[in-house]
């Protein structure tokens, strides 16, 4: 069977708005979590707990993929979480400070099922690398209409309030992509592979691509998060931090728009290669350049890498993938290795110093780039006989 067949333009619009409703919160948190922390008068560690929540609501679906994933219609469930989502945001603006926590969690699972559906979806597009390229071009510009006009503008001059029904009114609009989805083609492969056993066992050059991502997305998330305190300890102020986290949000999307220009013209190697070794470079100036400029130089590598080497990564494991079971796990892999880079990068700030624990990220790094080149080298991608272990 075909996937090809399933996917138009119209598919992969879809695929690319249920992404950008499902990563808003995580690609805003900073402005999310604090309208949250002043509106209930939260502190560090309360708002960590709301982080936990969140992501571990998002983990916990998405670990379960595999199960939901082939078996459920698509539409129905990309409904069922626009309705969690926008439950969660009406009640964010209802509930009492005890219930947040509750509430974050359940948003959480919403955007857990779209952004797990957009990847299923995108996963069988004749070029991944570009569907993926795109997927994040639509994450970022979505994140950046949130930042520019509804954080700011919105809320500015409705408070709260306007925040609250400001994000609710982008994921209406984002919904309108639920009408434009493809039936569940993995519902057939189901089917398709009950009798037929060359989707048994293990696809290693599949896992091992999964593992990449992991530390890579990991390193990403654990200097991410850390961003204003490299800043602030370089002497930056918050509102130079502010204005460079804004253009960093521009250069993602310029990432994202030069990945989905790119697709497979250079192949997979130079890409992948040549952008993480371009986080390393950044990753060392953030650390060890002091000036402003060094230190914006250095925000804006970063974001606008992470997203064009995501967009290949990913495109990578949907190219070892032929049973899917690895795609739809991505959702899971992103949330986890998010979820567990924060907490150490966290701990070892405190215990070694915020440039070793930087140079940590690094070295994740490099174990990425390793597995990339094992993988790349046996050229597995073009091989299907090495594909699958029984």
């Amino acid at each position: 069977m075909n996937l090809h067949n399933f996917i138009n333009n119209k598919a992969i619009f879809s695929a690319c708005l249920l992404a950008a409703a499902g990563a808003l919160v995580f690609n805003t948190f900073p402005q999310v979590l604090n309208a949250i922390a002043v509106q209930f008068s939260m502190g560090e560690a309360e708002v960590g707990s709301l982080i936990s929540a969140y992501m571990g609501g998002f983990a916990l679906l998405s670990l379960f993929a595999p199960v939901w994933m082939p078996r459920l219609p698509w539409k129905i469930t990309a409904i069922v979480g626009y309705l969690l989502l926008g439950g969660g945001v009406i009640l964010l603006n209802q509930v009492s400070k005890n219930d947040v926590t509750s509430v974050m969690f359940f948003m959480g699972l919403g955007s857990s099922i779209l952004f797990t559906i957009s990847l299923g979806v995108l996963s069988a597009a004749k070029d991944p690398d570009r569907g993926f390229g795109l997927k994040l071009t639509a994450e970022m510009l979505l994140g950046a209409i949130f930042i520019f006009i509804i954080a700011n503008l919105v809320a500015g001059q409705f408070g709260y309030s306007g925040f609250v029904y400001g994000l609710l009114c982008l994921y209406v609009i984002t919904g309108l992509g639920v009408f434009w989805l493809p039936i569940n083609f993995l519902k057939m492969e189901v089917k398709e592979n009950d009798s037929n056993p060359t989707f048994n066992g293990i696809n290693y050059t599949a896992l091992f691509a999964t593992v990449a991502l992991f530390f890579f997305a990991g390193a990403y998330t654990g200097v991410w998060g850390f961003i204003s305190f490299i800043g602030a300890e370089h002497g930056i102020s918050e509102e130079d931090i502010n204005s460079v986290l804004t253009l960093a949000l521009l250069a993602g999307i310029c990432g994202a728009l030069l990945c989905a220009w790119m697709g497979q013209r250079f192949g997979q190697s130079t890409p992948l290669l040549g952008g993480m070794l371009i986080m390393i470079i950044a990753i060392v100036l953030l650390i060890y350049g002091k000036s402003l400029f060094i230190f914006a130089l250095a925000v804006c590598l970063i974001n606008a890498f992470l997203q064009f080497v995501l967009a290949f990564q990913m495109g990578l494991v949907t190219q070892v993938d032929h049973s899917g079971r690895y795609v739809v796990m991505l959702a899971f892999v992103l949330s986890l290795s998010a979820a567990l880079s924060g907490e150490l990068m966290g701990v070892f700030i405190e215990s070694v110093g915020i440039n070793t624990a930087m140079l940590g990220s690094v070295g994740a790094i490099i174990i990425a780039m390793l597995i990339t080149v094992l993988i790349l080298k046996r050229d597995t991608v073009h091989d299907d006989s090495l594909l699958t272990v029984k």
